[in-house]
């Protein structure tokens, strides 16, 4: 665990052989589905602007895990806030009565639009991830600008027989981002029949389907496949920092998911949980995101890392979020009769 500032001190407690956490009156524990870097300066800066001491008491990316570890610790709560994750993890602890109502008033003091708010009062946006399209910048002027064919810059460029077997999608039975994927394709056609036919369609060019999200920017880069979609905060960063051959493009209506924050039932410091919420809000917290993360913050006016597209020029697909989250056991099934993966 991860400790800032002498005053804050956890004492672990063997009661009935369980281990539980006591913590000092003024501070907030933390489970966050973040890299350590962001999450700890997250904390660090926390502490600095409200003297609340903050402890991030697990670390973890894979938010499911820290999903499964609250409703194991219910109904005697161990932490305080979730931080990380897509929305959905969230309403579905909502949904099982894990999680605490708050409406951080930041929300309307800065103008953070509804769409990034649980409706029901239950978790907060605080960043915003974008899917994109990449692709082989030497392999499309090579094999596919010859043929007279604009470089794929929409969804449906996909289904161009040009890249029949060179296309990388992922695996939505194991990431969030292809379900976020099939998701958009049935929020922008208007109906899930509409939707499941673009991926009956897609389904004959897709080389390989990867257990990750990210798994086509590699296979991309190396021009093992021609295109492929993955997150766009991380397709940047990568071709970025690693100088990459490859083309970024967010697609018209394409698929986001929310980074979302909550507060967990029976929090054994609610005030400082909500304070926390608030901070997440914030330019500051915003900025550590953007910058470690090259994720969107879900208020406007955050510097953004050189060569990240303003998030006013995304297009976003028209998005249900109960549908999303309500549908995701049913629609992955129906993704897995048409692929058979």
């Amino acid at each position: 665990m991860k400790r800032f500032g002498v005053c804050f001190v956890v004492a672990i407690l063997m009661i009935s052989g369980s281990v539980a956490l006591c913590s000092a009156a003024d501070n907030v524990l933390i489970y966050a589905a973040l890299d350590e870097k962001t999450a700890n300066e997250l904390a660090e800066a926390f502490t600095k602007e409200t003297g609340i001491e903050a402890e991030i008491a697990l670390q973890i990316e894979q938010a499911g895990t820290v999903s499964g570890r609250i409703k194991t610790e219910a109904p005697k709560a161990r932490a305080d806030v979730f931080i990380g994750g897509n929305s959905n993890y969230h309403t579905d602890l909502a949904a099982g009565g894990f999680l605490e109502k708050y409406t951080s008033p930041v929300v309307k003091e800065a103008g953070i639009s509804n769409q990034f708010v649980d409706p029901d009062g239950y978790w907060s946006g605080w960043y915003f991830g974008a899917l994109c399209i990449l692709y082989s910048e030497k392999r499309y002027k090579e094999e596919i600008a010859p043929k007279g064919i604009k470089p794929p810059s929409s969804w449906d460029d996909l289904l161009n027989p040009a890249y029949k077997g060179e296309v990388i999608a992922s695996n939505p039975a194991t990431t969030g981002g292809a379900y976020l994927m099939m998701a958009a394709q049935i929020f922008r056609l208007g109906s899930e029949g509409a939707g499941f036919e673009f991926i009956r369609k897609l389904h004959p060019s897709v080389a390989q389907y990867t257990k990750g999200a990210n798994g086509s920017i590699p296979l991309v880069t190396q021009g093992e496949a021609i295109v492929g979609f993955a997150w766009g905060h991380d397709t940047l960063k990568q071709k970025i920092q690693g100088n990459l051959p490859i083309v970024v493009v967010f697609p018209e209506d394409t698929g986001f998911e929310i980074g979302a924050a909550s507060i967990i039932k029976g929090a054994p410091n609610l005030e400082s949980a909500k304070k926390f919420i608030d901070f997440l809000l914030s330019p500051t917290a915003g900025k550590i995101n953007a910058k470690n993360g090259y994720r969107y913050p879900v208020r406007k006016g955050v510097e953004l890392p050189e060569g990240i597209p303003p998030f006013e020029s995304l297009d976003l697909a028209p998005w249900d979020l109960k549908k999303a989250a309500e549908n995701v056991d049913v629609w992955k099934k129906k993704w897995a009769g048409i692929t058979g993966k």
